[in-house]
Parts: C-alpha cells; sequence; structure tokens
C-alpha cells in the first residue's frame, strides 16, 4: 500500500502560489535597480571608493 500523498490540488496551489511570489521579487528587483541608476549620481559610498582608486 502506497504511503498517503498530497492531493493534486494542493500541489496545484502551492505551485501557483511560488509562481506568485517569483514574479512579485521579480518586479521587486527591477524597482531596487531603476532606483540605483537615479540615485547613482547621489551614492556617496561609490564616490568615496572612486577617490581612493585614484590615489
Amino acid at each position: 500500500m502506497p504511503k498517503h500523498t498530497k492531493k493534486r490540488s494542493t500541489i496545484k496551489r502551492k505551485h501557483r502560489r511560488m509562481k506568485e511570489h517569483a514574479e512579485a521579487n521579480k518586479a521587486r528587483a527591477l524597482d531596487g535597480k531603476q532606483l540605483a541608476k537615479e540615485y547613482e549620481p547621489y551614492n556617496i559610498n561609490k564616490r568615496a571608493f572612486e577617490a581612493f582608486g585614484e590615489d
């Protein structure tokens, strides 16, 4: 007798939820990249590293 396994509907629901989270994370990552581009001139740390590199 096989062990009790989860119903297919439960697995489908889990996969759907995982997919939704993945899409949300992708959108969040893109937002972060966009913000980084916009605020690049104001990034103090980056400017400090550039200054050290020139010495």
